[in-house]
């Protein structure tokens, strides 16, 4: 049995352009802007509309939508729903959407998704049918695909965004850096055959502490530290429409060490090489410890550093979860380019939520349906972004064997 919603009445473009060859080597460059950009913001870029560019054609009426934008993931995801009337096509050429369709998604006529369809649903009866359409970002492909063959040699002495740029180049795939990324080259970089791509690129972020994610142009992130400068304001009896607020300990602790072995030479050996520790402190009020084990050997102890710095990342980064929902997409309804995004910094004031601080959007969740469009933004503690407001450093790293001595037998 289908269930048809009513269909949400927006207004359908004419296409800016058709006879798109879909191809990948047709594919823009995901750092670059998209062809039908302009056309879509002067069109669409102050209206409460979500287009989906297919083959150079855009659709926009759908009767349910709901767009994930997520800098803190490895890709984005969208759902499409509408209902089309008979007949069915008979043959999948015939078909608008099929999947492994290259798409474009703008909320607002603002970009916010760059990638494939995945997965299309249908269902009919004798009057229509509906059409369900699943997709992700670009970057996907790098959660589920292996490095070559060709690649898995040859990378001692690259940093992380050489190797990232190595191992990605044949999926066409784009690496960003947003702050400052730490670019201190490796002694050795070693891939075991079957190792996806993300696996690799994850190991080797984190002892430089980089924070992995996407873009809207299909281009995979590498966010180093960086300055937690706010793009807007959400008020409790203002613009807030609903919210959630959560605060966790139970991923924080008081003390963290990160713990490993370099590899000796004539310059540095014995103790010094084999019991490396680095130390930050955290914020739990209890005699909580953590102890990570770094796995790249390095002949410095600037890794093992990172690597302590990246736990505090994922454990102090994740103790406030706000989810917080606004009417509508634009932050700024007199600008077509203010929508809300992931990535950004936020100043929430919420006396309910007991929320009066900068938080950063790790998430946006654009959504479409018979009560309107609203925003949903998944708002987290600014180190979860890697930024450095109210960022709490801790403690120095400790790397020496003396230090060490004294310090592990009554610590650990």
């Amino acid at each position: 049995m289908v269930t048809t919603l009513p269909p949400v009445i927006v207004e359908r473009p004419e296409a800016p352009r058709r006879g798109v060859v879909h191809s990948e080597q047709n594919e823009p460059q995901s750092q670059q802007p998209l062809s039908t950009e302009p056309a879509v913001r002067a069109r669409f870029g102050s209206k409460e509309i979500i287009t989906l560019e297919v083959r150079g054609t855009l659709f926009t009426n759908w009767t349910t939508v709901r767009v994930e934008q997520k800098v803190t993931e490895w890709f984005p995801t969208f759902v499409f729903e509408c209902t089309e009337e008979s007949p069915v096509p008979l043959k999948i050429s015939a078909m608008q959407f099929v999947t492994g369709d290259v798409v474009r998604v703008y909320v607002g006529g603002v970009p916010a998704v760059f990638g494939y369809i995945t997965e299309r649903h249908v269902a009919y009866d004798a009057k229509q049918h509906g059409v369900r359409l699943v997709g992700v970002g670009k970057t996907f492909d790098l959660t589920n695909s292996s490095v070559p063959l060709e690649k898995l040699n040859g990378h001692d002495g690259q940093t992380w965004q050489q190797l990232a740029d190595d191992i990605t180049t044949h999926l066409g795939i784009k690496v960003k850096q947003q702050g400052q990324v730490d670019d201190k080259p490796f002694d050795q970089i070693q891939i075991q055959p079957g190792e996806t791509i993300q696996t690799v690129l994850e190991r080797y972020a984190r002892p430089r502490n980089i924070v992995i994610g996407s873009d809207p142009y299909g281009a995979l992130l590498a966010i180093g530290e960086n300055q937690s400068v706010t793009t807007g304001d959400l008020i409790e009896g203002g613009n807030i429409l609903r919210a959630n607020a959560v605060i966790r300990d139970q991923n924080v602790y008081k003390k963290l060490f990160a713990i490993g072995q370099g590899y000796g030479n004539d310059n540095a050996n014995g103790d010094a090489m084999n019991k490396q520790v680095a130390f930050l402190s955290g914020t739990s009020t209890r005699n909580r410890i953590l102890v990570v084990v770094n796995d790249i050997a390095e002949q410095d102890t600037h890794g093992i550093h990172r690597r302590v710095k990246m736990e505090q990342v994922f454990t102090e980064g994740s103790k406030i979860e706000a989810q917080i929902t606004v009417q509508g997409w634009f932050k700024d309804e007199n600008r077509s380019d203010s929508v809300w995004r992931a990535g950004e910094y936020y100043y929430v004031n919420s006396p309910s939520l007991i929320l009066d601080d900068v938080l950063g959007c790790a998430v946006c969740v654009y959504e479409q349906a018979d009560q309107g469009s609203t925003t949903t933004l998944t708002l987290v503690k600014p180190q979860h972004m890697n930024g450095q407001f109210n960022f709490r450093d801790g403690e120095a790293a400790v790397s020496s064997a003396d230090q060490l001595n004294r310090m592990v037998p009554s610590d650990l």
